[in-house]
């Protein structure tokens, strides 16, 4: 039998999406899941029961990792959709498992390096596994509220590195949130375009201009995740393999800025550097990003620790400090006015303590050369 070849200018059938949902507490995310096509649910956070009468797919109860690891694809034969609820409580499922082999705890209890990069390195594979599979894969997850100057950013609540990591994956990203209507009512709705205030990816061209998806009542509207999925794949499947792999990396490189302006300290930027792929199309553009942002931030990298660095946090002499050198001040001569004027500084406590010496040394040299008060 011929292998049957696209061509670069032929759409490339998708079968499997990867959908990513982040929300407010209490918007019925759990409920939502299950309005996905044949949909299963991974019940991490164990509150499936909450769903009531919209819980219309089954459930798999997790207490440790080994209830998924066990699962086998015959046993997920009957659907088509797996709901991970939440992805957070996933992946500290998979950290938890592996802290059960010595060799991967440090003597502190927490996970060695090496073996959270196997957690990442096992969350990936079985995703991979459900997408090779033919399923189509739901993670849900809280929101976190962070402060970025004075503007609130709503974003996955994850660490720097996973959520990264699963934005990249993922197909198309909302925030599920409430707004007031015109008619003063509250209204649910997932916007799927980013901006300032919230991440998001539409590979599938969802909502229009806007990229926003009004959330129906799920109880009338039983196959609303389902839609929106369908309707997300019959985009992606109108573009050829070029256009996909542009639409995806131009979102990367918006995700990337958005990530770089929020970046507040070395952290975050080392974080940021570890998610950062050098056959990314747009790598030197985001790479220029990160580096003008670790100027904005007084960040250099260390090369022969490998990380970012920020500046040391100042740490000016103490109170006791102060008189003793009050003291030392007065015994030259000198006033305290005219010793600040000196140094360039409003007080003596704006003296750093690893510059004390080289500043008693300072106020000697004026004293022997006769600096007036």
């Amino acid at each position: 039998m011929a292998i049957n070849i696209i061509s670069a200018d032929q759409p490339l059938q998708v079968n499997a999406i990867i959908t990513y949902i982040y929300a407010d507490p209490g918007l019925g995310k759990t409920s939502m899941g299950f309005t996905a096509d044949k949909a299963i649910s991974f019940d991490f956070d164990r509150g499936s029961h909450r769903t009531g009468e919209l819980r219309r797919g089954a459930v798999v109860q997790v207490q440790q990792w080994k209830d998924v690891v066990d699962l086998t694809p015959s046993d997920l034969a009957a659907y088509n959709t797996v709901v991970i609820d939440t992805v957070g409580a996933m992946l500290e499922s998979i950290k938890t498992h592996l802290l059960l082999t010595a060799n991967n705890r440090q003597k502190d209890g927490a996970l060695k390096l090496k073996a959270q990069g196997l957690a990442n390195q096992t969350f990936k594979q079985y995703i991979n596994t459900l997408i090779s599979l033919g399923k189509d894969v739901v993670f849900i997850a809280h929101a976190s509220e962070d402060q970025n100057g004075d503007q609130v950013i709503y974003r996955p609540d994850l660490g720097g590195k996973n959520r990264n990591e699963l934005y990249r994956i993922a197909d198309i990203m909302g925030y599920l949130t409430t707004v007031t209507t015109g008619e003063g009512k509250n209204a649910r709705v997932i916007s799927f375009k980013p901006s300032p205030t919230h991440h998001a990816k539409n590979s599938g061209a969802l909502g229009g201009e806007t990229g926003e998806v009004w959330v129906p009542d799920l109880k009338a509207n039983p196959t609303f995740l389902a839609d929106l999925i369908k309707s997300a794949k019959d985009h992606i499947n109108t573009l050829t393999p070029e256009q996909l792999a542009l639409t995806k990396a131009v979102e990367d490189l918006t995700n990337w800025q958005q990530s770089c302006a929020e970046a507040e300290h070395a952290g975050d930027l080392n974080q940021l550097t570890e998610s950062l792929s050098k056959d990314h199309m747009y790598y030197q553009n985001m790479r220029q990003i990160m580096l003008a942002r670790s100027k904005e931030l007084g960040c250099t990298f260390d090369k022969n620790q490998n990380k970012w660095i920020g500046q040391p946090e100042f740490q000016g002499i103490n109170n006791a400090q102060r008189d003793e050198l009050l003291g030392f001040i007065d015994e030259r001569g000198l006033d305290t006015k005219t010793v600040c004027e000196h140094l360039g500084i409003d007080n003596l406590l704006q003296i750093e303590v690893k510059t004390l010496n080289a500043v008693k040394q300072d106020i000697e040299k004026m004293a022997k050369e006769g600096v007036k008060s």
